[in-house]
């Protein structure tokens, strides 16, 4: 997993299923919960892998924000809202293992 701009190691057991919550759930939980870049390193050639991409979300035009129950005077909306078909478009020109596209959606912080 990427953590603070470094790769670190997680050892995951065999026939375990991974499975990352996804940007939309940070969004929605006002960065509470991590959505996190992961990539796979095999050391041994015998070890079969299978991965398998599946997106769950809402229909397209749901407008997809930090909930209200997640805002506070101390924590402002970290993220700003769009459609979740926006919001699969600006994740569609991103390069896989560089950076997710929440720092785009990230707001200024004020002082």
């Amino acid at each position: 997993l990427s953590h603070k701009g470094n790769w670190i190691t997680v050892n995951i057991p065999r026939n375990t299923i991974f499975i990352g919550i996804g940007d939309h759930l940070e969004i929605l939980t006002n960065g509470k919960y991590k959505s996190h870049i992961h990539q796979v390193i095999l050391d041994n050639n015998e070890v079969k892998r299978i991965s398998m991409a599946t997106l769950h979300g809402p229909s397209l035009d749901t407008f997809v924000a930090p909930a209200p129950g997640f805002i506070h005077d101390s924590h402002p909306p970290t993220y700003r809202g769009m459609t979740y078909k926006e919001s699969l478009e600006l994740n569609g020109f991103d390069e896989i293992d560089v950076q997710s596209s929440l720092i785009q959606l990230q707001m200024p912080l004020s002082l």
